[in-house]
């Protein structure tokens, strides 16, 4: 790993604990005993870093959707991963994504764009998915999947306060079992 890359992935474990407003440069800097006139060889200001690290979240939620079968149950997979990752850090943190959003979506229209396309790859990818099921219904796909991401967060974020996983059990249940029933079958047991 390069300086680049260390500074990249200390900074968005520090954010991703502490919230963007929360850790400043000499934070990071102090973390990763680099001096202040490197980080500002590798990026032009805490904002360019940010950008980079929703960049490296958006590249990470590809390489794991890449992997997953294009079906409901991999679909399925696809966001226990997450709430894995979420359970093992002991119900802290929550969406990297998500938590960026709610701290910086109404204050930087920049970083509002950068994080709009991990949702708009995301949604993209479920439309996909959910076009080629066999669902009973006749709901429109693409606010399906809208609908499938916003009730993500939300589980997350419910889950993040109740400190349990009982929001993401209501999750699974809801979205896999009801209204991803395919036809003459449940999906995922």
């Amino acid at each position: 790993m390069n300086k680049k890359e260390m500074i990249i992935m200390t900074a968005a474990d520090m954010i991703h604990q502490y919230g963007y407003n929360n850790v400043g440069i000499k934070k990071i800097l102090d973390e990763t005993k680099i001096p202040k006139g490197s980080f500002y060889y590798y990026f032009t200001s805490k904002e360019d870093l940010g950008i980079n690290i929703i960049e490296l979240y958006i590249d990470e939620t590809k390489k794991l959707f890449s992997t997953i079968d294009k079906n409901i149950i991999g679909l399925k997979n696809f966001f226990n991963c997450y709430f894995r990752k979420f359970e093992e850090f002991g119900y802290k943190r929550g969406c990297p994504i998500g938590n960026l959003a709610l701290e910086l979506s109404d204050v930087n229209e920049n970083f509002r764009l950068k994080l709009l396309e991990w949702s708009t790859f995301l949604e993209e990818g479920i439309y996909e998915i959910l076009k080629s099921s066999k669902l009973k219904n006749n709901m429109d796909l693409k606010s399906l999947a809208s609908f499938i991401i916003s009730n993500f967060e939300g589980a997350l974020l419910k889950a993040k306060l109740e400190k349990s996983l009982k929001a993401i059990d209501e999750f699974n249940y809801y979205i896999f079992e009801v209204l991803l029933k395919e036809e003459g079958a449940l999906v995922c047991k």
